[in-house]
Order: structure tokens, then sequence, then C-alpha cells
């Protein structure tokens, strides 16, 4: 699960150079980030960001002066987003440029979330652009900001926090790093030991598999550390409230197991701490849930029995922009009726994108209805523990079986690891096509993202490099 939409209401859930061919993606030459200096430190606008009748607006609430910035200020990211920030300065020059989504649902009608962006600290007056994507990746300007590094608008006030930070993975040798921050909520100042345990789990969920693997050297990793009043989570569905420092709940939007961050703000006061590309958030949960989204926070039940899973597939959504490949199978349907290319660079409407690299001139066989069949059964006995209001294991155990059966069914695709176009990603059983039968992004398993997620993943870590 990634966004509190509703596309992804029900929350399920090396070979990437050889196999793969993405687009360059890149900015032209004059559409390109000035060289500058080092910027002192970020600036970040926390926003509320709202929907109606399908309108778009971001309102500013917070102009905040961060410590850190992680990353030159001319790196050039991959285009990817729902909506991207750009930092202009005199002269209309392009200072920054990076691409971003919301928990709200792009094509949704009416939303509120809150929501944070960063731009390095430009070095003197500049302006602050939020465009959406359209169709042709074209883009529709929705908000500008004026900013000025000297103004008293911009607070620069110390993080007001007690933290611990502690170093989880230092890599050392030539060149900056990809950064990633993890932070916990529902731990009491008590239970800071099992708050590091939990994040050093987690480091090792996220370097088990490629493409994290191989490229671990070209990571940092730091946990902080912040205490709540209580331990554990809201969750409405057990009828349990909790005093949390980033108000973490289940049930947003809605899945009752969509498991978000409530407040932003408190969320990336803590983050302000150190330097970061990516944030984790642990949740001192066992009930199954998460959620992510490209650009903010991956929130995981780190307790749960699926908790590698949600770390491999959340942090897919917050550091790759990638789309979940799984739906849910309702008779013949859903069908895709659009035809707009999805961004999202895991996903296609069709066989020329060039997306990916394969000789299938057509969409690649699978045994879709079979496994269609299974998993609406899967699907109907979650639902159904869900109504009686079953104990944890038994969902566990439904979740296990079904795990099993879906890798059985997938593995009748021999060779299992084929790149083509398959049917069915993107929440829709038709007209969307994923790159391999199985994945992180598709299925319960925990083995491998397919080709084009890895590619998409080796393609965001290198590009802060």
């Amino acid at each position: 699960m990634a966004h509190v939409n509703s596309r992804r209401s029900f929350l399920q859930s090396a070979a990437a150079g050889a196999a793969l061919l993405l687009p360059a993606c890149r900015r032209a030459a004059d559409d390109a980030p000035t060289p500058a200096v080092a910027p002192a430190g970020a600036l970040r606008i926390d926003l509320r960001h709202s929907v109606r009748d399908g309108a778009h607006a971001f309102e500013p609430l917070r102009f905040r002066r961060e410590p850190h910035w992680p990353r030159g200020a001319d790196v050039e990211l991959p285009d990817w987003g729902e909506f991207r920030v750009s930092a202009i300065g005199p002269g209309n020059t392009l200072l920054y440029r990076e691409g971003f989504e919301s928990s709200i649902d792009a094509e949704g009608r009416a939303a509120l979330t809150e929501l944070s962006v960063r731009v390095p600290m430009p070095a003197s007056a500049a302006r602050v652009v939020i465009e959406k994507r359209r169709a042709g990746n074209t883009f529709l300007e929705v908000a500008a900001f004026d900013v000025d590094p000297r103004a008293s608008a911009i607070d620069a006030a110390p993080a007001a926090l007690d933290a611990r930070i502690d170093t989880l993975l230092s890599s050392t040798g030539p060149g900056s790093k990809a950064k990633l921050a993890i932070l916990g909520d529902g731990y009491r100042e008590t239970e800071y030991l099992k708050f590091v345990a939990d994040a050093r789990r987690a480091v090792e969920y996220l370097f088990s598999v490629e493409p994290f693997a191989r490229r671990a050297s070209d990571f940092n990793v730091v946990s902080v550390f912040t205490a709540s009043g209580d331990s554990g989570i809201t969750d409405p569905y057990l009828e349990r409230r909790r005093d949390t420092l980033f108000r973490c709940r289940y049930g947003e939007g809605t899945a009752e197991r969509t498991l978000f961050a409530g407040d932003n703000t408190t969320l990336r006061e803590a983050a302000s701490l150190v330097p970061y590309d990516f944030l984790l958030v642990l949740a001192n949960a066992r009930r199954y849930g998460g959620s992510a989204y490209f650009g903010g926070p991956a929130v995981v039940a780190i307790d749960s029995a699926g908790a590698r899973y949600l770390v491999l597939h959340e942090l897919g959504h917050a550091i790759a922009g990638l789309a979940e490949e799984y739906y849910i199978p309702d008779g013949d349907g859903p069908v895709y009726g659009g035809n707009v290319e999805p961004w999202q660079p895991n996903v296609t409407l069709g066989l020329s994108s060039g997306k990916w690299r394969t000789d299938a001139a057509r969409a690649t066989p699978w045994n879709k209805a079979e496994y269609d069949r299974e998993f609406a059964k899967y699907v109907r006995a979650y639902r159904r523990l869900r109504q009686r209001r079953a104990g944890e294991q038994a969902v566990e155990m439904l979740m296990r079986v079904a795990g099993e059966r879906q890798r059985a069914l997938l593995a009748k695709n021999a060779p299992l690891r084929t790149v083509g176009h398959f049917e069915g990603a993107h929440g829709h059983a038709r007209g969307v096509y994923r790159a391999e039968v199985d994945c992180i992004m598709f299925s319960l398993q925990t083995r491998y993202y397919c080709s084009a997620c890895e590619a998409a993943l080796e393609r965001s870590i290198t590009a802060l490099l």
C-alpha cells in the first residue's frame, strides 16, 4: 500500500541492466539547475494540500530553515512525481527542481492533507513554484511563493525536540551518499533500546534485497529517537487510542490497514535534526499496516509478521515513486479507461512506451485467470476476518497461506524472471502492464523487485551520488 487513495484502498500485497531501457527523462540543458556553492541548509515549506472539485491547491503553513541539505543544489533527479517543486532565482534562473507526490489521490474530487517540500536555501530572494503534471508530461502551476532567506517569516529556531541519534550504517569512500533517516512513533522513553533494535532490523531487511544489497556502500543510515507519551499506535479497529508524537494511526482514507502519520510538521521537525533524502517511520505496532508516497515518509508496522515486506514495499514507493503493481480482481475488471501514460517507472499502458526493453511484440501471457480466482478468494476471506474482528494471529495465518499459494501459482510462469508486458497493474486488472509476472510491488513475496522496479531504484540512488 502506498497512498491513502482509492487505487490503494486494500493493502496487499539482478537482471536490471540487461533487461531494462529506461528513458533518460532529463531536463533540457537550458532547464538544468544552475551550478551553485553548497547551500546553507534547506528551506522547508510545510503545506496544506487540498482538492475541491478536482482542483488542487497548496497553502503554506510554515517556512522553516533546516540546518541540513543532503545533496548538491545542482543534482538532476529523475522526472517523476504527480507534482514538482522548483526554486527560481533572479533572471528566471532555475536553482533546483524535484518531483513529489501527495497522500491525496491525484484524481480525487475532494480531500485535505498536510505535507512538506524542501529546496536548498537560496542565497537571495527567490520564488518557489509548485506545478501539477498534466497529460503529455506538461505542467500547470498551482501555487507559488516568494521567499527571502533574510526575512523573519522564515523560522530559523532550532528544533524544539529531545532526540537520540544513532548511526546504523556509515559508508566510507569518495563521493556523496544517499541518506536514510529512521524515526519511530509510539515508543516511550523506556523503549529506546527496542526502537534501536527495530531500526537495525529494518536496515537488515532493506539491504538484504537488490539493488540495495549491492548499493549498501552508497548509503548512510541514522536513527532518530523521539519519545511518545504512550506505547503503541492509535487503531480505531481495535478501539485503541494512543498519545504519540507523530500521531500515527490506522484507518486513514478508505482502508482499515492504512497506517499514516497524522502530524507531518512534528515528523519533519524530528527529521530535520539529521541530513536525509528518504524517511522511514517505524510504528510500534503489530497489526499489519503501512503507507508511503513519493518524496514523503514510508510508515510501517514494525512488529507485524509482514514487517520485512512492508519495509521493502513502502520504501519502493517513497524512494523511486513505484506504483502498486497489484490489483483487486472484480469480475473482468477493474479496467483502465484512460489514455494517459502513468509517470511511474514500473507500469505502462502500452508495449511501445520504452520504459523497459523486451522482445515481446504483444502482451505476455500468464495464468491470470487462475491467479485472479485465487486472489479474489483471499480478498473475500480477509474481509470476513476483519468483519468478525478476528485476532491478528488469524489474519497473519491467512496472509501466510495466501502468500504461499501466490508463489506456487506464479511459479507456473517459467522462466519466472521473464521480462515482458504482463497485463494487470496500478490497481487495474486490464489496460495497464507491469514488467514481470511477480515483484515485491505485486505480491507478498520479499525476494526481489522486478527489473523495472530495480532499475528505477538504482536510478534514484545514483542521482544522489
